[in-house]
């Protein structure tokens, strides 16, 4: 040890043991009391936050009696349940407004709105916000919606699951991919060609938004190429192409074989006509020569009678032939339209549309959907179905959410509101193409309204993943 560290050393010692020395001059403090003090604080500080809630709770406004304050998005049902709420006799005002989830999570949180009626959930920083006011946060899902990606069904293009990311990639302006080798490795060097509705239908907006980022999604945001259809059958159809071709592609085979048949029995009777022809010319010649030679008249009349006999049979070969040319060529018409039909059927493998999930379901026997990976960077690859798109699991879903607090759930003309709109939202779902939840679902909500149930309360732990998937509903369904 040099002479510098064995100096610092004991002047260290030195100091450590006066200090011990003076401490010992002082009362000792036991560690239960340092613990007892530290129960103190903590229970003094949190009787403060206790009155300080108690009064910013009080400092909220008082809501009207008999009136629903709702606001947030122009969701899907909201606007129907309420009028079927009006019509249903209630006294209650149910009054809606269209700000934005933003602004109508902020009211939540201000005490100003019962309801909020959005797609999201309520962040971190907004239920905060709720807390610090005393406002615990109930949140009730009365429906789903997703887009499903789909190629046709029993087809390839070698590889079934996409990112968000490749999904945008092939739809948006600009985008340079024209086979499905550019989406990524592993796909096939097929052409790929995309199409989907037009603006004016749902599923362009709920697409727009969710895959290309588009606030107000229109076609400037899509591949010049994009194939907009006015149905949803339009684009099913550029998928899968129609059922007549698939008919007529199966019979290519046979036809082709009747083609070579009649072609095959067409070059036969050609050289049958050519030697009656040629019977007709010796026979012609026959008669010439039997003149010629002043043949006795009942040889020349033999002679006539050949003739005639050969230009009969060469007149009915003739019409033989016109009736098997005929047929030809309906055997060629119809393989060519095979022919036809089967390369518009094989055209179709690269095709790509997108659909809202009600309509994929009523034709998953034609359609074949991607697998689905979100923007977390891992390769989660969830397959579209009930089960995880009303779980949120499914990256291109989203759920249709009414948000409100302990305080307005309490209130009669709120809670009456609510049960009203999750009794009908099933209907309502299924009557607006959304998916709709389960019956066991909607009950464990209403529950929640009634009281009969303790409501699941919205917690920060739950917001600080918000991207995480909710726990599966019970639907019975297994993930894929």
């Amino acid at each position: 040890m040099s002479t510098r560290r064995a100096r610092a050393l004991a002047a260290t010692l030195v100091l450590a043991a006066l200090g011990t020395a003076a401490c010992s001059e002082e009362p000792r403090q036991d560690a239960t009391d340092v613990v007892a003090d530290a129960q103190a604080r903590d229970y003094r500080d949190g009787q403060a936050e206790a009155q300080r809630v108690r009064q910013a709770q009080r400092a909220l406004p008082s809501p009207t009696s008999g009136v629903v304050e709702i606001d947030g998005i122009d969701g899907a049902l909201t606007a129907q349940q309420r009028l079927s709420y009006v019509r249903s006799g209630s006294a209650t005002d149910v009054r809606t407004a269209h700000r934005g989830e933003d602004a109508a999570f902020a009211s939540l949180c201000a005490g100003e709105v019962d309801v909020v009626d959005s797609t999201r959930t309520i962040s971190a920083a907004e239920l905060g916000a709720c807390h610090a006011v005393g406002l615990d946060v109930v949140q009730l899902q009365v429906a789903s919606d997703a887009v499903v990606v789909a190629i046709k069904n029993e087809t390839d293009v070698g590889g079934d699951c996409l990112s968000t990311a490749q999904v945008r990639e092939v739809y948006r302006a600009g985008s340079p991919v024209t086979a499905w080798s550019q989406v990524g490795t592993g796909y096939d060097d097929v052409p790929l060609a995309v199409a989907g509705p037009n603006r004016e239908n749902n599923a362009f907006r709920f697409f727009g938004r969710t895959v290309l980022d588009a606030p107000d999604p229109s076609l400037i945001n899509l591949r010049s190429d994009y194939r907009p259809f006015d149905t949803d059958q339009g684009s099913r159809l550029f998928v899968v192409g129609r059922e007549r071709d698939e008919d007529l592609a199966l019979q290519l085979r046979d036809r082709s074989r009747e083609r070579d048949l009649v072609k095959s029995r067409l070059e036969e009777h050609w050289q049958v006509v050519n030697d009656a022809k040629a019977e007709v010319e010796v026979a012609r010649a026959e008669v010439a020569k039997g003149e010629r030679d002043q043949r006795p008249p009942a040889q020349q009349a033999a002679d006539r009678a050949r003739l005639v006999r050969a230009e009969q049979d060469l007149a009915r070969k003739r019409e033989l032939m016109l009736t098997l040319t005929d047929e030809k060529d309906g055997v060629v018409a119809r393989y060519d339209a095979a022919a036809a039909a089967r390369a518009r059927v094989q055209r179709t493998r690269g095709h790509v549309g997108y659909f809202l999930f009600s309509y994929y379901e009523l034709f998953e026997d034609q359609l074949r959907p991607f697998e689905i990976t979100g923007t977390d960077g891992e390769r989660s690859c969830i397959f579209p179905s009930q089960r995880t798109i009303t779980s949120g699991e499914y990256p291109l879903s989203r759920r249709l959410l009414l948000t409100t607090t302990t305080r307005s759930m309490d209130r009669p003309e709120v809670a009456d509101f609510l049960l009203h709109y999750l009794d009908g939202a099933g209907a309502a779902a299924v009557e607006a193409q959304l998916v709709a939840l389960s019956h066991g679902d909607i009950e464990q909500q209403k529950d929640w309204v009634t009281g009969r149930e303790a409501p699941d309360l919205v917690t920060a732990d739950a917001q600080e993943a918000p991207e995480q998937a909710a726990p599966a509903p019970a639907s019975g369904e297994p993930a894929r």
